[in-house]
């Protein structure tokens, strides 16, 4: 019989051991019934270590992610449990006997035999049907899923067991891993199948278990893991318990469209969270959110999040003046009043309503002004009664921007201190960008892709470099000419662009002008607004004509 000594030397502090080559060579012990061990290596070993790492691990395949797990937390282990990865109720019942016990959960590998042997484990527990190689002097536990429970209960001094479906689904990874963390109970399936439980299809929905596993923590780690891999997610936390880890699922396409991960992460420090399996690391900017909870009026972290269509309807002014729009016809808590009506008859195709106060922040001036842009910047303190009711109220602020000979980059810095709200958005209006030479009402102003794109990366980076949710870029157009270059608009995933046909006039010259503005932009990186104006249209369009149009407008404003 061939013998193979293996010993890694970096990792253990223990001598190497003998691993038996073809045939294994165990103490065999059926079902919960166990022995003393025939191994002299020493009771009571301190084989736990707890690294603080933070890099990610993936190595392809779970089996060697628990591998890597185990070689990182455990310089020994008392006990090791082992699992196939087809059976998700004996993987489930592998992790629970893991943590009850404190050793590694590991999986069926080509380097399994050398990390047992590495481990010098005094009772090795296999799960199912398993045949591996072992150490000689370590005792073999043969365990079916309802022993393997039992031995659980037993090691944490436990009686209550909850019952789940025998044909594993969401609800086995979520309670499996509650029970985990909660160390109170035990789950397991009504049946032990003899057979390989085989899930239904779509049994494991990834929103179900994301859902399930989103809450709360004091775990002192955070292990962020592909909601669509159940048999990781068991495996991790399984073996995570050993170091306090806790396992929490998000997806990968789409991390920030599901707030409930932030229930989960708000509050932790980033170097406690880790990223464990095959699913890339989020973007930094997006993690950072995550971690500091700031959600945008209406939930989550995304101006438009998907599978919510949502629509922000708008009063448009100055809150010093009547002659700019309706908003600045009263105080801003019987604007919010006089917005309910519009308020509801926007959400009758199903979107979700967003109330939102848009501001002039810069107001063009038909003569110079002091500085000479033809432009007169209002300070913050007069929008601040409106932005606190807006807080107060799940609003949504938007700051717009009339430069004049200015750029709208240096005045939108003016506001920055604003900005770093996470409900306030930014608007800027060409209508009122004229060059050196123009004045207002004499020339029509425009902008150029690349001025409105220096604004993109400014009001990104602040919105990076601050932790904040997506915010709303708009930007007003009503003449093609307005935005010169238009499909050259940058796009960044800290903000969400949206262009707003503001013309006036009648319905039909209205339509005509959303038509050619939206043709040929479906694939465009901005969604699109549209602006009624009370006095200035001849017949103000009803809100269901409004919603009627294609593309629907999701942003909507009065005037």
């Amino acid at each position: 019989m061939k013998i193979i000594s293996l010993c890694l030397a970096a990792l253990t502090i223990v001598s190497c051991s003998a691993i038996v080559g073809d045939t294994p060579t165990e103490t065999s012990v059926d079902t919960t019934q166990t022995s003393e061990p025939t191994t002299s290596t020493p009771a009571n070993r301190e084989c736990v270590r707890v690294t603080g790492g933070t890099t990610p691990i993936a190595t392809g395949s779970i089996g060697g992610d628990a591998l890597s797990m185990a070689g990182e937390i455990f310089v020994c282990a008392d006990d090791v449990v082992v699992v196939g990865e087809d059976d998700i109720n004996e993987v489930a019942a592998g992790a629970q006997l893991a943590a009850a016990l404190g050793g590694p959960l590991l999986h069926p590998h080509p380097q399994l035999a050398a990390e047992l042997g590495r481990l010098k484990p005094i009772r090795i527990h296999l799960i199912g049907g398993l045949d591996v190689m072992t150490p000689p002097n370590a005792t073999i536990v043969h365990h079916s899923i309802s022993s393997a429970v039992d031995e659980t209960k037993l090691a944490l001094g436990i009686a209550d067991e909850l019952r789940l479906p025998s044909t594993p689904d969401a609800s086995t990874i979520v309670e499996t891993i509650g029970a985990i963390n909660a160390r109170d109970r035990v789950v397991l399936p009504q049946t032990s199948p003899t057979s390989t439980s085989v899930p239904a299809e779509g049994a494991f929905e990834p929103i179900q278990i994301l859902e399930g596993l989103a809450h709360a923590t004091e775990a002192s780690t955070i292990w962020l893991m592909d909601a669509a891999n159940p048999v990781a997610l068991l495996s991790a936390a399984g073996t995570g318990r050993a170091v306090g880890a806790g396992v929490v699922a998000y997806d990968p396409a789409d991390i920030l469209g599901h707030p409930e991960v932030g229930a989960a992460l708000a509050g932790k420090a980033p170097e406690s969270i880790r990223y464990m399996g095959t699913a890339p690391e989020a973007d930094p900017w997006e993690l950072a959110v995550l971690v500091k909870g700031q959600q945008v009026p209406g939930g989550g972290f995304l101006i438009y999040p998907e599978g919510q269509p949502r629509r922000y309807v708008a009063f448009y002014g100055h809150p010093e003046t009547t002659g700019l729009g309706v908003l600045g016809h009263q105080g801003p808590e019987e604007t919010l009043a006089r917005m309910q009506p519009f308020l509801e008859e926007y959400a009758a195709d199903g979107y979700q309503i967003i109330p939102t106060f848009e501001m002039i922040a810069s107001v063009a001036s038909a003569k110079a002004t002091d500085d000479g842009d033809y432009s007169f910047e209002w300070p913050i303190s007069t929008y601040e009664a409106w932005i606190e009711v807006a807080r107060e109220n799940e609003m949504y602020v938007v700051l717009d921007l009339q430069p004049g000979r200015e750029d709208f980059l240096t005045q939108a810095k003016q506001y920055q201190e604003l900005l770093k709200l996470p409900f306030v958005g930014l608007a800027l209006d060409p209508e009122w960008r004229i060059k050196d030479d123009q004045v207002h009402l004499v020339q029509t102003g425009q902008v150029t892709a690349a001025e409105v794109n220096t604004v993109v990366d400014w009001l990104g980076d602040l919105v990076r470099d601050n932790s904040l949710p997506q915010k709303m870029l708009l930007i007003q157009q009503f003449q093609s000419r307005m935005i010169v270059d238009r499909e050259t608009l940058k796009a960044r995933p800290e903000l969400q662009l949206v262009i707003q046909m503001d013309g006036q006039g009648p319905t039909a010259t209205k339509d005509d002008t959303y038509g050619f503005l939206t043709e040929g932009t479906e694939n465009a990186p901005w969604r699109w607004g549209w602006k009624n104006f009370f006095t200035m249209d001849p017949e103000t369009p009803s809100p269901a004509y409004t919603i009627a149009k294609v593309p629907t407008p999701v942003f909507v404003s009065y005037q």
